[in-house]
């Protein structure tokens, strides 16, 4: 009896006990432990939207709804996601003929495929594609070049077409940025705009019109506070033309559509949709919306900004990434980019694994049956909400300025666009940002995809011009290194002279192999030395233009300086390249050393010039 009294003490005494209520600043103490003398504010890291990436992040107050549906909306505008039509895959079909688009069309809804989406060409009719999908798919239609008209007459042929859903949308200020220039004045581009928004109002009420699209500004190297920004200054702009052309606020905000491309990071991406929801919701309100017109509505497709011809199959990863980001953000459409889509159209291969990487977030990862599933996250609450500040900053900036057209005259979006851009460069050319198969782990073996160049249309009729924002992919400029090494008489190849032992030298032989593959040249490895004659042997075999000294600094250090004379004494013609950083490098620059390969160092700008001098080496 006593044990059992005793033991019922004992759960009593369990059940009343909790753990200690750690603050912020236990969690940080705690964390510094692991660092072995490090401080945890040292890991802390700052994006290119100027935002302080904290290794910790601790609950804060959010006015904010605890709800997805309900105002400020960041965790969505559908509270029964679960329960209701999931984001819908909206795949843009290529397609030369409208029965070959009939054909593929047929094929991807069947595969998985929920929107009827297509790329629009010059000179085609489709109402024979509206009529095949009207009522039964929402449409996810990017109408460009004027085009909105005429696909919007062809629409009205479809016999009981109320019920037609999705967008046909243009944005007239994205098409000026993507050209450079417009054929028409813009009063008489937002006459026709506001003209086909109110055929389109009465003939088909639930389909959108109004398209505010940030891709190529993304393209451009802008940052997700420069895209929200952008987007919120583009959707006042169209607002304020149209409701100076008598059309009823209500029906201005009800078509609007939104467009982003998502990139490569994560968690920024994911805060970007959120922040951009909360903005608008805010802009829409101070207008007088409903409810119901604060909602923005989102198209997104993968980046075409973060992608490679190189080691194509590497965009699967990249896209399967972004799609990720932009379901748990909360988008409406999705278009996930083929990997070989820069070719200019994807196959039939590639357009089915771009499909099946959205079916597997759907069906098997069953994002299709969670709501705004990073809801509550310190870390994107708040990155959420630093973005959102942001943002509301840089808009009014641009309001202040005159608006988005007077914005993109003058060049003052494209001068801050720009600066983004060359931080981005200039992290992807030291290596800082890691470009996998490009920049970073290059296969030399690899052949690239055969890039589709779109040619730009004259502007000798245009009028009005602003200056460019070139569309971009991050990768370009080592692919361009890749080419030219490719059209070398000789392939390009680096002779490692190696000093030591394998264990002394193959860390930097390693790294040096690898330095030099994003600019398509190879790495030739002597075997370990330890005097002149060997070394010399190899140079006389190999007999490259361009060597290396490579191995552990001490072994270096004793007979380095040796070899850098003898090497200058037989081959004057020869350049002789470094690995690493000695803390006397004046020393060995003296004695003939061409310039220093290490972590630091500026990998495009040494490729390049290596390449510079083997291209009039071999034209010698």
């Amino acid at each position: 009896m006593a044990y059992l009294t005793r033991h019922k003490m004992q759960i009593k005494d369990m059940k009343n006990k909790s753990f200690p209520l750690w603050q912020e600043r236990d969690w940080t103490e705690k964390s510094g432990q692991s660092l072995k003398g490090k401080k945890v504010e040292d890991l802390n890291k700052h994006t290119y939207e100027q935002i302080k990436l904290k290794p910790l992040y601790f609950k804060k107050e959010q006015q904010c709804s605890q709800f997805p549906g309900l105002p400020d909306y960041r965790r969505g505008i559908d509270p029964y996601r679960g329960q209701t039509q999931p984001w819908k895959i909206a795949q843009a079909i290529h397609a030369s003929t409208v029965n070959e688009l009939k054909n593929k069309m047929e094929e991807a809804l069947k595969a998985g495929q929920t929107a009827v989406s297509f790329t629009v060409q010059d000179n085609t009719s489709y109402q024979s594609i509206f009529e095949a999908y009207a009522n039964r798919y929402p449409f996810c239609v990017f109408a460009l070049n004027g085009k909105q008209s005429n696909l919007l007459l062809e629409l009205s042929n479809v016999k009981e077409g109320k019920h037609i859903q999705g967008f046909i949308a243009t944005d007239p200020l994205a098409q000026l940025v993507s050209s450079g220039y417009l054929e028409q004045p813009v009063n008489d581009v937002y006459d026709e705009l506001a003209k086909n928004i109110q055929i389109a109002s009465q003939q088909f009420p639930e389909l959108k019109t109004i398209l505010v699209d940030t891709t190529p500004y993304h393209n451009g190297g802008a940052n997700a506070v420069q895209e929200i920004a952008i987007s919120l200054a583009t959707a006042v702009f169209h607002l304020e033309e149209l409701s100076n052309r008598n059309i009823p606020t209500e029906i201005i905000l009800s078509n609007y559509i939104f467009h982003f491309s998502v990139g490569a990071n994560f968690f920024m991406e994911i805060a970007k949709l959120r922040a951009a929801r909360m903005l608008w919701s805010e802009i829409a309100k101070a207008y007088g919306a409903s409810n119901e017109n604060q909602k923005m509505v989102i198209a997104a497709r993968t980046s075409s900004f973060t992608k490679t011809i190189y080691d194509p199959y590497v965009n699967l990863l990249r896209s399967s990434n972004e799609a990720f980001a932009a379901v748990i953000g909360g988008v409406q459409y999705l278009h996930v980019s083929p990997f070989d889509e820069l070719e200019g159209n994807g196959t039939e291969f590639s357009e089915r694994i771009a499909r099946n990487a959205q079916l597997i977030l759907k069906e098997e990862a069953l994002l299709s049956k969670t709501q705004d599933p990073s809801g509550g996250s310190w870390y994107i609450e708040e990155l959420t909400d630093e973005i959102a500040s942001k943002a509301w900053e840089l808009f009014l900036q641009i309001e202040d300025y005159g608006g988005m057209l007077s914005s993109l005259v003058d060049g003052d979006i494209q001068t801050q666009i720009d600066k983004v851009l060359q931080n981005r460069k200039n992290d992807s050319f030291t290596r800082k940002q890691t470009i996998i198969g490009t920049n970073m782990y290059a296969n030399l073996q690899d052949q690239p995809l055969q890039l589709c160049l779109h040619e730009k249309s004259s502007p000798e009729t245009a009028v009005i011009k602003i200056p460019e924002l070139k569309q971009y992919r991050l990768s370009e400029p080592f692919e361009n290194l890749r080419i030219l090494s490719e059209k070398l008489e000789q392939r390009p190849v680096v002779g490692l002279i190696c000093i030591g032992g394998v264990k002394q030298f193959k860390s930097q032989a390693d790294f040096i192999t690898g330095f030099l593959s994003p600019g398509g040249i190879a790495a030739e490895v002597s075997g370990g030395a330890d005097s002149w004659k060997p070394i010399q042997k190899f140079i006389e075999i190999s007999n490259y233009s361009t060597y290396c000294l490579c191995g552990a600094y001490g072994e270096l250090e004793d007979l380095g300086l040796s070899i850098v004379k003898e090497f200058q004494a037989n081959y004057p013609e020869k350049r002789l390249y470094m690995a690493g950083l000695p803390e006397q490098k004046d020393v060995w620059l003296q004695f003939g050393i061409a310039d220093f390969f290490h972590r630091q160092s500026n990998c495009y700008n040494s490729l390049a010039s290596l390449l510079t001098e083997m291209e009039e080496t071999s034209h010698a």
